[in-house]
């Protein structure tokens, strides 16, 4: 609901009021029907991390959380198609903006009250390293890496949705380290 919109200390897509201690998540508030559930979770192999994000629903969300919700896919197809060593990250996030702004979906873009000026990382030892993928980014990608990209959207009253994946830059292109089912799960419906 309302609480993913809710400004963090950090320059994320969500933050969330959290409880006083950690200005961050949860803040305890009863869901409700019509509301998105975003769980942003990472996992370890070994000493290294992966993030991966998917989207729920209470019951039956808006025609525009669904909307938008496709529209997260879209980004990561095109754009993570493009994806490869060389690829600059400040076109890969202008690439994602680009699109955003032609399906008209800009005010809901990476947050509503404050935006996150990005939409994915690096990560390995840690769930945020470089590069981050930015229109100001000076890095390019480069075989071995590993990046989380996050396109996500946050409407009033319902919520965010989006998913995020992690990848792993080849020779070539882009692997999928999260393959997971992508679509809004209706929470109601299990």
């Amino acid at each position: 609901g309302d609480n993913a919109g809710a400004p963090s200390p950090y320059d994320f897509a969500l933050g969330g009021a959290g409880s006083q201690a950690l200005p961050l998540g949860s803040n305890g508030t009863p869901l409700r029907e019509g509301q998105a559930v975003m769980i942003d979770m990472a996992g370890n192999y070994g000493v290294y991390c992966t993030d991966m994000t998917r989207t729920y629903s209470i019951g039956r969300l808006s025609d525009e959380a669904y909307r938008l919700h496709e529209l997260s896919l879209e980004i990561h197809r095109q754009v993570m198609q493009k994806a490869a060593p060389g690829t600059s990250c400040a076109d890969l996030y202008n690439e994602s903006l680009r699109i955003v702004e032609e399906a008209g979906a800009g005010p809901y873009f990476m947050g509503t009250e404050l935006q996150a000026q990005f939409v994915g990382h690096g990560l390995g030892l840690q769930i945020n390293e470089l590069p981050v993928l930015m229109g100001r980014s000076k890095d390019t990608l480069q075989p071995g890496m590993i990046i989380a990209f996050e396109p996500k959207f946050v409407l009033p009253h319902i919520g965010a949705v989006g998913i995020e994946n992690t990848y792993l830059v080849t020779e070539t292109g882009i692997e999928n380290l999260t393959p997971a089912p992508e679509e809004i799960i209706d929470l109601t419906q299990r």
